[in-house]
């Protein structure tokens, strides 16, 4: 299962951030988006959340990506 996640900007449009593959691979879609806040909230567009829901839970699962 996919799942697109995105952002809403303050122009209230909304922003392609990051893509989850198979549950467990995490990546940045957009150059800025690791440098965003950590508690914005991102939206699933295409599928459920499972356990991400802001900046900080998408940089956690890319990092625990690494360690393993």
């Amino acid at each position: 299962m996919s799942t697109k996640f995105w952002i809403k900007t303050d122009s209230w449009t909304i922003e392609e951030i990051a893509f989850r593959w198979n549950y467990k691979w995490v990546y940045f879609t957009n150059p800025i988006a690791s440098m965003l806040s950590d508690d914005i909230n991102v939206i699933p567009l295409d599928n459920t959340a499972q356990w991400i829901h802001t900046i900080w839970d998408i940089k956690k699962a890319i990092k625990e990506e690494d360690n393993n």
